[in-house]
């Protein structure tokens, strides 16, 4: 990793807030509106997720299929189609659907009840599309919010190691090297990456139980090993002592998904890099609290 990009920086300062999948409380999740509200936020970071298209083509979204969080179940040309896996869908079937309206009918996480969503940001996530990463990829280089980019495993592809590449490429023409951490499930995918791009950094994702044996030394090893420079464990598998125990082997920590604001501020004084949490504004405000 570059010691002189802007993530570099952000990531030596420490105590980052990380907005999960744009800000997902406050707008649909992974879509520009959600970005922008990451950024309203005082995030100094938003995390997103990246897949393929049918035809190829790298689209931001979460889930394997379709029905969460557009209105695909509601158009009858793809009824025959279901569950909808995102894969199965053309770029051009993918941006013909509503990604955006659900939020405000489900308020998914009460931000909208607390009040914390205005009526402009309300109508803003309304029809709001499936980004492709190059155009959430030209956002974090036009507002410089550092970028947090998991490439989901494409279960569909196993062994297919090309989206890593694609990726790749992808960052590289949007100029956006010194702004991007990289992540993923499948630490084959971070291999990869790290070789093909050994100075854009890399974080390994767990969930369930912990990379190696769990103990601080041999993570420490592994990621060393595997070439990454940052370890992005389930914060419900993950006690402060081992938080603290991979800070002094000079890991950076950065948890998900976290919103109890207490938790985020322990985990911080335990010497996390980076929470990831829904509720940035959230979060902003208690370290803000905190002095």
């Amino acid at each position: 990793m570059h010691a002189d990009t802007p993530l570099a920086a952000l990531l030596s300062r420490g105590r980052l807030v990380c907005a999960h999948r744009g800000a997902r409380s406050l707008a649909p999740e992974n879509t520009m509106p959600a970005a922008e509200a990451a950024l309203g936020a005082r995030a100094d970071m938003w995390e997103m997720d990246v897949q393929r298209t049918s035809d190829g083509q790298l689209v931001v979204f979460h889930d394997d299929t379709l029905e969460r969080t557009t209105n695909v179940a509601e158009r009858p040309e793809f009824a025959a189609r279901a569950p909808w896996p995102v894969a199965a869908f053309s770029l051009a079937e993918l941006r013909g659907l509503d990604a955006g309206s659900w939020f405000a009918a489900r308020d998914p996480h009460g931000a909208v009840a607390a009040g914390e969503v205005d009526a402009a940001a309300l109508k803003a996530g309304r029809g709001a599309r499936i980004p492709l990463l190059a155009e959430a990829l030209a956002f974090t280089v036009r507002r410089g919010l550092a970028m947090n980019l998991e490439i989901k495993d494409q279960i569909h592809a196993p062994g297919d190691l090309s989206i890593v590449p694609q990726v790749l490429d992808a960052v590289r023409a949007a100029g956006a090297e010194g702004l991007v951490l990289l992540s993923s499930f499948n630490h084959t995918y971070v291999a990869e990456a790290v070789r093909l791009a050994p100075a854009l950094p890399c974080g390994a994702l767990v969930e369930e139980r912990h990379a190696a044996g769990g103990d601080a030394a041999s993570i420490a090893a592994y990621l060393k090993e595997l070439g990454a420079a940052a370890y992005h464990p389930d914060d419900e598998i993950t006690d402060l002592d081992l938080v603290r125990g991979l800070f002094e082997h000079g890991v950076l920590v950065n948890l998900y998904t976290v919103n109890d604001m207490a938790r985020a501020l322990a985990l911080f004084e335990a010497g996390a890099t980076t929470v990831i949490t829904d509720y940035p504004q959230r979060l902003r405000a208690a370290l803000e609290a905190q002095g």
